[in-house]
């Protein structure tokens, strides 16, 4: 691979370099990688994360390599490039089996359930998380095996199976609270949060979303910032608080900007199109829901895509345009059907049976 230099303390390759000048310097590049991303500095960190590969002398056969190309396809993930990021996953899990390193092939698999099931294979995804457990369960790895609890809460809440959902949920919470790691913490809460709100139970889910906001901004976590202004947005249409909706919309969408996540802006913009369409600004919601769409289709998110689906036909029924509604129902109905989205797809299902009735 092609690496460039960046500013400040090199790093050494070669025969020459000694085992501790080659730590060092793979230490030094991680740090700066993992600071630019906390940052929200994406193109920094990826740079940064390639030169702590390129430190290593052997990565065919260093664990640490395993990390590190996970490392990247996560940067990838978070920017909506869903294409990079399973490569990079994939590469990842094959580094981690030629080291033998069962943890790395662990992460790996999980991710890779993360970007499968984002793309709605939602059975494909639930093998890949168990086999991650199975591997985590051998390296007694408490907080991978929690996040891999957590995944399953999200692919039960895709279901409509709440009930699991919340036991997911709930274990998970237990056992980062009992270590006291914030960072996972808070993307429980952020979870929990929306399954409140699914269930509209609004002080909940509010208290959850601010829990996590806090832990977001207390561990430097961009992302996770950016997540929930997303959900409190959603939570604000779901309770008829068309304002704190707005205003969550445009902190969402700038933050979304900046961090140069397409998944997260693409979001930001469905639940800005919704917002107009409540304000009866048909033309900025038809105009902000295309771009939603657009933007969910080049991040391959089957589910945010038939979300989109859903909202421009209910713009477009609101409007008389039925046959037009039908249509993109239609697509919204097949998406979450194979997603197995299972309240999705009947509140799709009842819609369009009437439309026809």
């Amino acid at each position: 691979m092609t690496v460039t230099k960046g500013s400040g303390t090199p790093f050494v390759r070669g025969n020459g370099a000694s085992a501790w000048q080659e730590a060092k310097d793979h230490a030094t590049w991680l740090e700066r990688a993992r600071e630019a991303e906390k940052l929200g500095d994406t193109g920094a960190a990826l740079l940064h994360y390639e030169q702590a590969l390129a430190t290593l002398k052997e990565p065919e056969h260093d664990p640490r390599a395993a990390d590190v190309l996970r490392f990247i396809g996560s940067v990838y993930r978070e920017r909506g490039e869903a294409d990079r990021a399973e490569r990079r996953y994939r590469e990842s899990f094959a580094a981690a089996q030629r080291a033998d390193y069962p943890d790395g092939m662990a992460h790996a698999s999980n991710w890779l359930g993360v970007i499968t099931m984002g793309r709605g294979r939602l059975a494909e995804a639930e093998a890949l998380f168990h086999r991650a457990g199975r591997l985590a369960g051998r390296t007694k790895n408490e907080r991978l095996a929690g996040a891999i609890e957590q995944n399953l809460g999200i692919l039960a809440n895709i279901r409509g199976d709440l009930d699991a959902a919340v036991i997911h949920y709930r274990g998970t919470l237990a056992r980062f609270r009992a270590v006291s790691d914030e960072w996972m913490l808070g993307l429980v809460l952020n979870n929990l949060g929306l399954l409140h709100t699914d269930l509209q139970e609004w002080h909940e889910a509010e208290a959850a979303f601010d829990e996590a906001f806090d832990l977001a901004a207390r561990t430097g976590n961009a992302m996770l910032e950016n997540a929930v202004e997303v959900n409190r947005a959603e939570l604000g249409i779901a309770r008829g608080d068309l304002d704190a909706a707005a205003d969550a919309c445009a902190r969402a969408r700038t933050l979304a900007l900046l961090r140069s996540d397409r998944q997260r802006e693409a979001e930001a913009l469905k639940f800005q199109g919704v917002v107009a369409r409540e304000r009866d600004d048909t033309s900025a919601a038809a105009r902000l829901l295309a771009e939603a769409a657009d933007l969910a289709d080049a991040c391959d998110d089957r589910l945010l895509m038939a979300e989109v689906a859903r909202e421009q036909g209910e713009l477009l029924y609101r409007g008389g345009r039925n046959e037009e509604a039908r249509i993109l129902w239609s697509r919204a109905l097949d998406l979450f059907q194979a997603l197995g989205a299972r309240l999705d797809y009947q509140e799709m299902e009842s819609r369009l049976a009437a439309l026809a009735a």
